[in-house]
């Protein structure tokens, strides 16, 4: 069995694997009149610019299942088209808020492990940026329509 120190000193040595990203400062957490806390501009936002790229804590799905009221399951997204991984973002990631109407979207970066999370709408100084938990193509649809539909 592999350590994970060597794990580490492989990932280290490895310059393919290495990327870097760097906090943006355009955007800043603080109480949501959504839910909790939300993510929010510090300044505005044009549509098609990139608000955050987040690393992402890759894990099976099963893993995060195990224990189905864990509160990081809440907080996870579905990383591929399989439903075999999910990820935990980091950064700001994981505490953007829902809206039916969104005014941002995200996708997955596989090849550097990064959830991106880009404008479609203007967003105003001090606005909060919402995303819809449905998908990156969901903007418009709603969660309640999602929940009752009939499993056949």
């Amino acid at each position: 069995m592999q350590s994970i120190f060597s794990y580490f000193k492989k990932f280290k040595s490895d310059k393919n694997n290495l990327f870097v990203t760097k906090p943006n400062i355009n955007i800043y957490v603080a109480i949501s009149s959504i839910h909790g806390r939300g993510v929010f501009a510090q300044q505005s936002i044009k549509p098609g610019t990139v608000i955050e790229e987040c690393p992402i804590i890759k894990m099976k799905l099963q893993e995060m299942t195990v224990r189905k009221q864990m509160l990081l399951n809440y907080y996870a997204f579905m990383i591929d088209e399989q439903h075999e991984y999910t990820g935990i973002a980091l950064g700001y990631g994981s505490l953007y808020n829902h809206a039916n109407n969104c005014n941002a979207t995200y996708y997955y970066n596989k090849e550097k492990e990064l959830m991106i999370f880009e404008a479609i709408q203007p967003i105003a100084e001090n606005q909060e940026i919402t995303i819809n938990y449905l998908g990156p193509d969901s903007a418009g649809q709603t969660i309640e329509n999602w929940i009752e539909k009939p499993n056949f």
